[in-house]
């Protein structure tokens, strides 16, 4: 049951590493560019812990 709760917390982390990094080519405004590659930083590093528990 926890493999399972790990591997959804992993795939969610992925799912939202890759929608940011895709939002951030189309962006305009630098600002915004900076924010959204944090979070993209952010999930990488979770999805990466997570990868290693499974």
């Amino acid at each position: 049951m926890l493999k399972v709760l790990l591997k959804g917390k992993y795939f969610y982390h992925i799912l939202q590493q890759r929608h940011n990094e895709l939002l951030q080519q189309d962006c305009l405004c630098e600002e915004l560019r900076i924010k959204l590659r944090v979070k993209a930083v952010y999930h990488s590093s979770k999805a990466v812990e997570l990868g290693s528990r499974i």
